[in-house]
């Protein structure tokens, strides 16, 4: 016995692929002009080089057609809206609504038999296209199939994402323009909140610097072009000829989603009504989330924009939000009515006025306690601290983030973020306070993390003897050698040294006249890289190089007179740190005399053996060259 419902049409699915031909068509054009054709290039052109064998030109296109998926990504994007857009056309005209809806055909039926249609439009062409470039492959006797499947999964994939997405969109809206607008909307609105919110509570909210790694992970998720950029989803060739593929289970988890969002459209279609044809938006329920979710970003971007327009500190900025917001309500309220005349709905204007204002009240006031927060040392674990650059010597040291448990050192990180929440509101400083940004993240005991930003803490050199000052605490962490032995790297080196079997490459030594120009740049392998790596231990260990001091923080140390060490590992990956030469390394400083008078005097040996070989090489020092020149002979006397 037959089924009284029927969940796909074949006449409706065979006028929708004839109807909208030029979708199709256009993306299989694409595809065979980058993958099939582009094969059979490469099959000429090997033929022409090399007749009766294969390898070269083949082997080539094998390994490029997996970078193909930046492509995919494109044109799943591109592709999907289109797609979509066609086969939903009949929901955006009221006569073609109608005729649909008079078919004999429920309206289960009429979506799964569209949906699918559209769906072909992609996935059909991206399967020839598939095996039209596996037989160009084996026609040039190079076959690299985990490299076409990974081309063909990442495409199918994202094709099916992409296209799921714009038909759920395309659920929401009775206008097809309105369809590639949500569409790509939707696409970066979860990345555009995120970096809107965060620019105001940075201006707002005094050390605020982000919601956390935990927060940009969920929002990475929900913006699917980050997920599925081309240096996440790839297959990249090894050395040894193997090959390594990333980014699949993400564009499978995307495949998941894009089931579940077509089953969401699959009920949306079945609720929708046939009158909501031509409406921005068709679905009741969410007229009032677009209504205030215009006026929402409205307010943010464009109040953000006036204010980096006009000038000005908060209040510009919270008057232009409020302004932005009541006129971004008004346009959607338009939109949604088909009319100007809106004013009467001002109530809810006036709620996004007051939602905002409200905001403000907490953030300006510091409601929640977020600017005055200061943990206890003893809710602290753990805290990490970016380089405290009161006084910059110019080397990798300056940069350190150093992370540590030592109850020292979170006392030390707790007085200076307390120096920073007292001075809240302050602007400047005297002409003898030095500044220093502050960037301190605390891992807390239950698991919790508190992070903050300061672009300027101002200190008091004169206090660094005051125990419990700021500058007393900044010189406390200068003066600790295990922890900036750790800052600039060399602990880091040292344990891969041990472990990941790294070695001391090279080490270089650049060194300028102070003023811009570089004197002379020297390079050290072997035992001389050693030599100066020991010395600088020694000097380091010894408080002699890497030498901070608060009262220094007006000092310009112009120029560069440091030391690159470089460690390599296996797979070519370096380990480079960087430390100045400090008048007081005398270790390092007579390690360098040393090696540099060792290599004067190699080169003036070298320059004697060119010289005795006739061969025209310019002499190194005038110093270490030996008086070569013949001694002139007394001419005879007239006689």
């Amino acid at each position: 016995m037959r089924s009284g419902t029927s969940y796909f049409n074949w006449p409706v699915f065979k006028k929708t692929l004839l109807r909208y031909w030029p979708v199709w068509g256009a993306y299989s054009v694409i595809w065979l002009v980058a993958l099939p054709l582009q094969g059979l290039m490469m099959l000429q052109l090997e033929a022409q080089a090399r007749p009766g064998l294969t390898g070269g030109y083949m082997k080539t296109f094998a390994n490029q057609v997996p970078e193909m998926a930046q492509l995919s990504l494109v044109l799943a994007v591109a592709f999907g809206a289109l797609s979509a857009m066609a086969v939903c056309s009949h929901l955006y005209n009221a006569r073609s609504a109608n005729f649909f809806g008079s078919l004999p055909v429920k309206r289960e039926g009429l979506f799964v038999t569209h949906y699918l249609a559209g769906l072909a439009f992609l996935i059909v062409p991206t399967a020839v296209i598939f095996l039209l470039t596996l037989l160009v492959e084996a026609a040039g006797g190079v076959v690299f199939l985990p490299g076409l499947g990974f081309w063909l999964a990442a495409t199918c994939g994202e094709c099916l994402f992409f296209y799921s997405m714009a038909v759920f969109c395309g659920m929401f809206t009775g206008h097809i323009l309105a369809l590639p607008i949500f569409y790509g909307i939707f696409n970066v609105l979860a990345t555009g909140v995120y970096v809107l919110v965060e620019a105001v509570f940075r201006l707002f909210y005094y050390g605020f610097t982000g919601f956390g790694s935990a927060v940009s992970e969920v929002v990475g998720w929900l913006t699917p072009l980050r997920k599925l950029n081309p240096w996440t989803v790839e297959l990249w060739i090894t050395e040894d000829g193997g090959y390594r593929i990333h980014g699949l289970d993400c564009v499978a988890v995307y495949a998941v989603v894009a089931v579940v969002l077509a089953v969401c459209s699959f009920f949306l279609y079945r609720a929708r009504r046939l009158e909501s044809a031509g409406d921005v938006v068709s679905v009741k329920c969410m007229r009032p989330v677009f209504q205030y979710g215009v006026a929402f970003c409205a307010g943010l971007a464009l109040g953000i924009f006036t204010t980096s327009f006009l000038g000005g500190e908060e209040p510009t900025l919270m008057i232009s939000i409020l302004v932005w917001a009541v006129i971004g309500y008004f346009v959607a309220r338009m939109l949604l009515e088909k009319s100007f005349r809106v004013l009467r709905y001002w109530k809810g204007a006036a709620i996004s006025a007051g939602a905002f204002a409200l905001l403000f009240l907490v953030v300006g006031f510091d409601l929640t306690g977020f600017e005055t927060r200061v943990p206890a040392a003893d809710q602290v674990d753990h805290v990490e601290l970016d380089g405290v650059r009161v006084t910059h010597l110019n080397d990798g040291g300056d940069y350190s983030t150093m992370t540590e448990e030592n109850r020292e050192f979170v006392d030390y990180a707790i007085l200076l973020h307390q120096a920073a929440v007292d001075q809240r509101g302050k602007r400047s400083g005297s002409g003898t306070m030095a500044a220093v940004g502050l960037h301190l993240t605390y891992h807390l005991k239950n698991g919790g993390e508190l992070s903050r930003y300061y672009d300027t803490v101002w200190i008091d050199p004169s206090q660094v003897d005051q125990e419990g000052a700021a500058a007393w605490a900044v010189q406390q962490m200068y003066d600790d050698r295990d922890l900036y032995w750790e800052g600039y790297g060399f602990a880091e080196a040292e344990r891969r040294m041990a472990q990941e079997g790294y070695r001391l490459q090279e080490v270089m030594y650049a060194n300028d006249d102070h003023a811009g120009d570089v004197d002379h740049t020297l390079y050290y392998g072997g035992s001389d890289a050693r030599e100066l790596y020991e010395a600088v231990k020694e000097d380091f260990q010894a408080g002699r190089i890497g030498v901070r001091r608060v009262e220094d923080w007006d000092t310009s140390f112009y120029g560069e007179d440091n030391l690159y060490f470089t460690f390599a590992g296996e797979d070519d990956h370096n380990w480079t740190i960087n430390i100045r030469v400090q008048d007081t390394a005398a270790s390092t400083l007579m390690a360098l005399e040393r090696l540099e008078a060792e290599g004067e005097i190699l080169a003036a040996l070298e320059w004697l053996e060119a010289e005795g070989a006739g061969t025209d090489v310019e002499p190194p020092s005038q110093a270490l060259v030996p008086d070569t020149e013949p001694v002139p002979t007394a001419e005879p006397l007239e006689s």
